[in-house]
């Protein structure tokens, strides 16, 4: 064999183990689950800055945590997202904490040495897993009354390893080395513990209404702040309702409850992308700030 021919060889097999070595480390990738698009009337939601104390990560985990969240909830497409108000009030507010913070919760490691490449190499490798773990407890808060709807907690686990290879070539004593694999676990730990409460999130909500405002009342017809971005199509039943009192706690001045008389109903014929016009079916004329409620 000419030394062209040795030189192709020895090159081959190093690019062979670099790969064994770099599968050896890599973690198995979770699949994202997918959802059928949600077809039903899409509720607002905003999401409050996580709380999060200096021993679980200061503002960086609060608001890596808020970011993460908010994201995750866009993309479930069950609700539509409101940050920092959008001129539009949100039906609920997420509130998060961050309760466990354990960046190396666990670990262990693997060694193999040896020459297990026909004779012609000589090496050394090793892998070393680290597992974090983060909870998380939220509340979900009804924006129009101020009442804790629900409340849940959610935890995330995950394990990242990392290897260090060298394989050394029989010629030269040449070191080919490095860091095949590398990952932060805890902001994995967290987005799993996101996912978790996506769900959770959404059972919540469902004790919230679902309610739309009036933006304005005219001769052709009755303009309101929802439309194809909250799935309203034409023909929707939508009851209208007048704000009246509010009524707040006289220690802490909180709201404890808005009186609301029901005036009339109106239904959808024009649906826009952020907005739709209905028509008076019965009930007094609405007028701007009215809320309406699907029957």
């Amino acid at each position: 064999m000419s030394m062209t021919d040795l030189t192709l060889n020895r090159r081959l097999v190093l690019s062979g183990a670099t790969l064994a070595v770099a599968g050896l480390a890599a973690p198995a990738m979770a699949r994202p689950q997918t959802r059928a698009a949600f077809d039903g009337l899409r509720k607002t939601i905003a999401v409050d800055l996580f709380q999060a104390t200096e021993a679980v990560g200061g503002s960086v985990t609060a608001e890596g945590m808020t970011a993460m969240l908010t994201q995750a909830l866009v993309e479930d497409g069950r609700f539509l997202v409101i940050e920092g108000g959008g001129g539009m009030e949100a039906s609920a507010v997420v509130r998060g904490a961050v309760t466990k913070y354990e960046a190396a919760a666990g670990g262990g490691g693997l060694s193999i040495s040896g020459g297990p490449l026909g004779g012609l190499l000589g090496g050394r490798a090793s892998t070393r897993s680290q597992t974090a773990v983060m909870e998380i407890a939220l509340r979900l808060v009804d924006a129009a009354s101020g009442q804790v709807v629900s409340t849940s907690s959610a935890q995330g686990r995950a394990t990242s390893r990392t290897s260090e290879a060298g394989l050394v070539e029989s010629w030269g004593g040449g070191r080919l080395g490095g860091e095949i694999f590398r990952t932060t676990p805890i902001g994995q730990a967290g987005q799993d513990a996101i996912m978790k409460a996506v769900d959770q999130i959404a059972g919540g909500m469902r004790a919230v209404e679902w309610s739309a405002l009036v933006v304005d009342a005219a001769d052709n017809g009755v303009y309101l702040n929802a439309g194809a971005d909250r799935n309203v199509q034409s023909g929707l039943m939508l009851s209208v309702w007048r704000p009246g009192r509010t009524l707040t706690d006289p220690g802490t001045g909180e709201v404890l409850d808005v009186e609301m008389a029901r005036i009339g109903r109106v239904r959808v014929e024009t649906v826009r992308d952020r907005l739709s016009i209905a028509s008076i079916v019965d009930g007094e004329p609405p007028i701007r700030g009215d809320v309406l409620k699907a029957d």
